[in-house]
């Protein structure tokens, strides 16, 4: 019988009523592209005692559970559908259920879910952008377009992002999506327009500056370009449309260290690849 090793999990206090966990996330695997070590925020905000994103932890965890004993949770919120997160102890329990179950709380989450996992068994009151939710949090648009819902706490001068940010190396980054300039920056850069000292995010460091967030738009998005992304989805007609736009066809991306072609390659685009190999041959030539 294999001993199961529990994770370690750290509490981090960032300000009266606002405060982090994080651990391990048991779903994690070496193919993953975010780390294994996941964030988790409780807020407090007017007569409201939020928990965002959470991973339950196992019940050893007393520092956490102490917590939430001391002041129990009135609402929470699932902020993307990827972070529909199992309970540590239990594979089969969505943590949002067991908080519900647990105490009795309102919650909220995306009106689509991950159709490999399902939706909760809570029903959930759907978050709206830019409306306000209980103890005064803000709901924002999602500025990749793929039903996250980054939130402003007005109180705390801090926005809270699930997946659209990520940090690598240090340093603070966007991640790909297919509207990177024509979506994603100018959503983020509307943000800038807010008073935030502080960035929470779920993936790297958990938490960055106001400084970081401003660079970040600066750099290219996490972890490829567009014409990586439309060679791995086969969008032969964008794909030729970038590739006659100047887009290079030898770039690698920060990841893997591929190409588009081999991104093409590994969804099964022949006629894409095709295409990609031409070009390179005839830029060889």
């Amino acid at each position: 019988m294999t001993e199961r090793i529990l994770p370690s999990v750290e509490i981090i206090d960032l300000a009266p009523g606002l405060w982090i966990w994080r651990l391990e996330h048991p779903s994690w695997n070496p193919q993953a592209d975010w780390q294994q070590v996941v964030t988790c925020v409780c807020v407090e905000a007017g007569n409201e005692r939020w928990l965002l994103d959470p991973l339950l932890p196992p019940d050893g965890a007393g520092q956490v559970w102490d917590r939430f004993a001391r002041r129990p949770p009135t609402a929470v919120a699932v902020l993307s559908p990827d972070h529909m997160r199992r309970t540590w102890d239990d594979r089969q329990v969505k943590s949002v259920d067991a908080v519900v179950r647990r105490y009795g709380c309102r919650a909220f989450g995306p009106a689509v879910f991950d159709p490999d996992d399902g939706p909760p068994e809570t029903e959930l009151q759907t978050i709206l952008p830019n409306h306000e939710l209980p103890g005064g949090l803000i709901a924002l648009r999602d500025p990749r377009g793929w039903n996250e819902t980054p939130l402003w706490l007005p109180e705390h001068k801090t926005l809270v992002f699930a997946d659209a940010l990520t940090e690598r190396a240090g340093v603070l980054r966007v991640w790909m999506s297919p509207t990177h300039e024509e979506r994603a920056l100018p959503d983020l850069r509307a943000m800038l327009d807010l008073p935030f000292e502080r960035v929470i995010i779920s993936h790297g460091e958990p938490v960055q500056t106001r400084d970081a967030f401003r660079r970040a738009l600066e750099l290219p998005q996490w972890p490829a370009g567009p014409l990586h992304q439309a060679a791995y989805r086969g969008n032969l007609d964008r794909v030729r449309r970038l590739v006659e736009a100047g887009a290079d066809v030898t770039a690698r991306d920060e990841r893997f260290g591929a190409t588009a072609a081999d991104w093409a390659g590994w969804t099964g685009q022949d006629a894409t690849v095709a295409y990609l190999q031409s070009v390179m041959k005839e830029a060889d030539r």
